[in-house]
């Protein structure tokens, strides 16, 4: 046993270590708590700075690709993205050392983190060799690549770090929303503006100068909106550049861009709280809130996977005779998304009306089958493929319903395509060549706006059936557009209850809540009433046969793509209508209209009951 002096002096030394730690705890707090309130009062300038670097970092990296620059210009613009990037990486590690807890910030922006460690050692020893070495080449990590491949990979960073902060604020963009119509409308129409500047871009077109900003207008929104109404040709006039971005239009059109910017947000950021997924549960239509994130990656997941089906049967459909070996990959891809998105945009000249593709029984299975589960929507397309999974012994009305409603409209078109084109466009075809040419046209009439036949030479019956087909349109919550199949099969059914006497509708023993009737009800109306004023329009600005503009516009306001030879020669009044027709089509007449509506009913009384005549 120790003496006590030596204990007593052990006592005194452990509450003087305690003091210490108390005070340096103090200090490390106090420290914390400045940290944080300089944190907070900066926050807005570093989002500022932040923004700037993103636009600048955009604007650095499509000008090159977009115009023609050269000599001292390229060179000061590389210089630009060097210096963009530095100020990322600077940008991460000043706000590293203003958190208080950085090992959780380090964890909620990994990617950026990893990152921004890579690109400082990239600056680090590109720096040197500039300084130092002044060479056209870098030896970066061992391995030696030129200066334009350097350049690349700047920009690839760039790009990076543009979606990685993008996706970051996702969150916090989606919780400030009070209306998801309208936050969904302005979605569309950023992309659509963003679109158009891209493909006004002088390297985006084969001719020279730019593309008109009318016409870029249109392209895009008939990309975003996927419906394939074009008013220049795609295969001619558009370079990889610009088939990229109609791609790119495509994609994020028949995903839903703020699905497709929400899934890739679950991947950089901590996920969704109760009231962003409140917010979301109307854009993935998922009604229980719990499984958002597992709709999400559905989507994207079936949609993908889908797509890159049929990119490898279109590849092998197609032979060297019909496409170069460099361009099959291209087209496959492309034709794939179009198809599988119901857009009916197409690398073909004449869509696919040529020789090559008209019969070829590959290409037209393929193209059909994309379009078909396209369009039946992603939730019966998961409801088939998981039923025996889950337990199920029968399928949701809703699914019954549009598998009903497709199988009838498939059929129904093909045999009145058959029978009132024999003796016209299908006179001196075998059966089996024209069996396929109408059941192409019936499936693509519907949404997709593919042709293997001249449109514009159908017989007049031919061409009153297209329209019901397109005004129809597809399932809910699908790539495709028109009124609704299930809106259809409602009103249809609510008509013979009607006629029965039945108070109430019930369809396949299930009863239908009355607000589901009265919103295919509106949505008609609003539809009728929409088709109307534009018809109406088109025929004062357009001097065309009055069948002609009917069937353009249903075509735009359905999102179906398909066209009587009009589009090319609308006047600009004209593009605009049918512009707003897509854009109106796209994201629902009902959904513009209630978007800018107050929609809470506080009413506590109730007027007295009066009958009204309706015959």
């Amino acid at each position: 046993m120790l003496p006590y002096k030596w204990r007593r002096r052990g006592y005194k030394l452990r509450q003087k270590m305690k003091q210490w730690r108390r005070t340096l705890a103090f200090y490390i707090f106090d420290f914390d708590t400045r940290v944080y309130e300089i944190n907070q009062t900066l926050e807005p300038y570093l989002r500022g700075f932040s923004f700037v670097l993103a636009l600048t970092a955009l604007a650095s990296v499509i000008i090159p690709y977009g115009f023609n620059i050269e000599g001292t210009a390229l060179q000061w613009l590389e210089w630009v993205e060097m210096g963009v990037l530095a100020g990322f990486v600077v940008q991460y590690f000043f706000r590293l050392m203003m958190t208080p807890n950085r090992l959780e910030f380090v964890r909620y922006r990994w990617m950026e983190s990893i990152a921004s460690a890579i690109a400082l050692v990239f600056i680090g020893q590109l720096l040197f060799y500039f300084l130092f070495k002044l060479g056209r080449e870098v030896d970066l990590f061992g391995f030696t690549i030129t200066y334009a491949a350097t350049i690349a990979v700047i920009q690839g960073y760039l790009i990076f770090f543009i979606l990685v902060k993008s996706l970051h604020a996702l969150p916090k963009f989606i919780a400030r929303q009070r209306n998801t119509g309208q936050f969904l409308i302005l979605s569309f129409a950023g992309i659509i503006g963003f679109g158009a500047l891209m493909l006004m871009l002088p390297k985006a077109t084969v001719a020279e100068g730019s593309m008109s900003l009318v016409n870029a207008f249109f392209t895009a929104t008939s990309a975003i909106c996927v419906t394939g109404l074009i008013v220049v040709d795609t295969a001619t006039h558009f370079t990889l550049f610009g088939e990229l971005i109609i791609l790119t239009l495509i994609q994020l059109g028949g995903l839903g861009i703020i699905t497709f910017a929400t899934f890739l947000a679950l991947f950089v950021s901590e996920g969704f709280t109760v009231g962003q997924k409140n917010i979301l549960k109307e854009v993935v239509r998922e009604k229980d809130i719990r499984l958002i994130t597992t709709t999400l990656k559905r989507i994207v997941g079936l949609t993908l996977t889908v797509e890159a089906i049929g990119a490898l049967v279109y590849y092998f459909s197609w032979s060297s005779q019909v496409l170069p070996e460099g361009e099959r990959l291209l087209f496959s891809i492309f034709h794939a998304v179009s198809a599988f998105c119901n857009a009916g945009f197409s690398l073909f000249t004449d869509s696919l009306a040529d020789p090559g593709n008209a019969t070829n029984v590959p290409v037209n299975i393929t193209t059909m089958l994309l379009i078909i589960l396209g369009g039946l929507g992603f939730p019966t397309i998961w409801e088939l493929l998981h039923r025996g999974k889950s337990g199920k012994k029968r399928w949701s009305v809703q699914t019954r319903i549009i598998l009903i409603m497709t199988a009838v409209l498939l059929v129904g078109g093909t045999v009145g395509f058959w029978l009132l084109e024999q003796s016209h466009l299908l006179k001196g075809d075998s059966f089996a060549d024209s069996l396929l040419y109408a059941a192409f046209q019936s499936v693509t009439t519907r949404t997709a706006g593919f042709n293997t036949l001249d449109i514009g030479a159908l017989a007049p019956s031919t061409t009153l059936i297209v329209i019901l087909l397109m005004t129809i349109g597809a399932a809910p919550a699908s790539t495709g557009g028109g009124i609704k199949t299930t809106t259809v099969y409602v009103l249809f059914s609510s008509a013979v209850n009607t006629i029965r006497g039945r108070s109430r509708m019930e369809i396949g023993h299930r009863t239908i809540p009355e607000p589901v009737l009265r919103r295919a009800i509106t949505s008609l109306t609003l539809a009728f009433i929409c088709l109307t004023i534009s018809t109406v329009l088109l025929s004062v600005v357009e001097d065309a046969s009055l069948i002609d503009l009917i069937f353009e516009e249903i075509s735009a306001f359905a999102t179906v793509g398909l066209s009587r030879g009009i589009t090319f020669d609308l006047s600009k009044w004209g593009k605009l209508i049918i512009m707003v027709s897509m854009f109106a089509g796209r994201v629902g007449s009902l959904t513009l209209a209630a978007s800018f509506v107050a929609k809470r009913d506080n009413r506590k009384y109730r007027y007295p009951y009066e009958s009204i005549m309706v015959s």
